[in-house]
């Protein structure tokens, strides 16, 4: 499975996949951006569709206000 890091910056999802290579007796992360849909639940149907395994690197705006309005 292909991990996808998604990332929220300046009102807009980035998704870049990770592709693991082979280097003599070692391997290297190779990123590739990736233009991914821009609500979490369609990043996380297209990530189903295609075998990805998210990883969330930034706060997510819906996650951020529900987490800031529970602790009010």
């Amino acid at each position: 499975m292909t991990i996808l890091i998604v990332y929220y910056l300046n009102g807009k999802f980035f998704g870049e996949t990770v592709d693991w290579n082979r280097s003599g007796s070692g391997s290297y992360r190779e990123l590739s951006r990736v233009e991914i849909p821009q609500t979490k639940e369609a990043i996380e149907a297209f990530a189903a569709e295609n075998r990805y395994k998210i990883e969330w690197r930034t706060p997510i705006p819906d996650l951020v206000s529900a987490t800031s309005a529970a602790t009010a």
